[in-house]
């Protein structure tokens, strides 16, 4: 039976170089943003979810969770509207439940791997970025809860730090982002990591420039 992958955030950046990497071994892939490829719809939802998981079944046997969608919105305290928060928090830590509450069960029984994208801002706290910080750390915390629920079943949880990337998530943000990350370099760290020999498993994975 194939091995299937729900890719989170697929449609661009890191999440689509993800898709391509893991494509090329031999994964189907199930994409999952507002605009596909193949699941249409907010991430946040319970719904979209569960059409993501019925897709991936009914191409083969579901095997890996990458939860990679997020959004930022980097302003002096003070300034942040309530709309600012509950995007923050909806993005990154929202999306990311629906997908694990719809998907965990499964891997419960059957074994699967959860990959949970998070960002450096999930590390150390960075000045103009209180609310994505927390957001990140709030992803964080969920992660680490996961993985101690999970000791003792088939399901690996594997947290992701990467440092800034040249993606469409910067734009309209007046940072430089020449010295960033390439996101196909970071993608192809993160899917190494995902098959490395039986012997060994990485849990937790910081990526950052040199």
């Amino acid at each position: 039976m194939t091995d299937v992958a729900i890719v989170v955030g697929a449609s661009s950046g890191l999440g689509a170089a993800i898709s391509a990497l893991l494509r090329q071994r031999r994964l189907e892939v199930v994409g999952v943003s507002r605009r596909g490829p193949d699941i249409r719809g907010d991430a946040a939802l319970p719904e979209t979810a569960k059409a993501a998981l019925a897709e991936a079944q009914r191409r083969g046997a579901l095997r890996l969770l990458v939860n990679c969608a997020g959004s930022g919105v980097f302003k002096p305290v003070g300034s942040y509207t309530g709309e600012d928060v509950a995007t923050v928090f909806t993005s990154n830590l929202a999306t990311t439940i629906a997908f694990c509450q719809a998907i965990y069960p499964l891997f419960k029984q059957s074994g699967g791997t959860i990959v949970n994208v998070m960002s450096t801002a999930a590390l150390v706290g960075k000045p103009g970025e209180t609310i994505y910080c927390a957001a990140k750390w709030a992803v964080r915390g969920y992660t680490e809860a996961l993985r101690a629920e999970a000791k003792g079943t088939p399901v690996r949880i594997v947290s992701v730090y990467p440092g800034g990337m040249k993606t469409p998530f910067w734009s309209g943000d007046p940072r430089d982002v020449s010295t960033f990350m390439e996101p196909n370099d970071v993608a192809a760290a993160i899917v190494d990591a995902l098959f490395q020999p039986k012997s060994v498993q990485v849990t937790e994975l910081t990526i950052t420039r040199p």
